[in-house]
């Protein structure tokens, strides 16, 4: 959800990707779909063709998407479809007032 609401809306309207995420500590397994602007993601038992899949322990989960390689995970597919996610994704802004006087 995070890189979701993240998502350059205008920048990412005419891209498209898919990642398949199994987590080896947990079982899970996630499909996240970037189309039209937006990213969505829903648990998934199925196998789908995607542009890349990962699988990772869920508290690898952060490192990957902090420096959006795949460097030293086991893979599928094409590495570049992370990186293409994250280009299309907003930098947060650390000074963002929660609380505004």
């Amino acid at each position: 959800d995070s890189v979701a609401i993240r998502i350059d809306g205008v920048k990412a309207a005419g891209a498209s990707l898919s990642i398949l995420w199994t987590f080896t500590d947990t079982g899970e397994t996630y499909l996240m779909e970037l189309s039209n602007g937006v990213l969505i993601h829903r648990p998934t038992r199925h196998r789908p063709e995607t542009d890349l899949s990962v699988e990772l322990a869920r508290p690898q989960l952060l490192a990957v998407l902090a420096s959006g390689t795949v460097d030293g995970m086991k893979f599928a597919g094409d590495p570049g479809a992370l990186e293409r996610l994250m280009e299309l994704t907003d930098q947060p802004d650390p000074s963002f007032a929660v609380v505004t006087p």
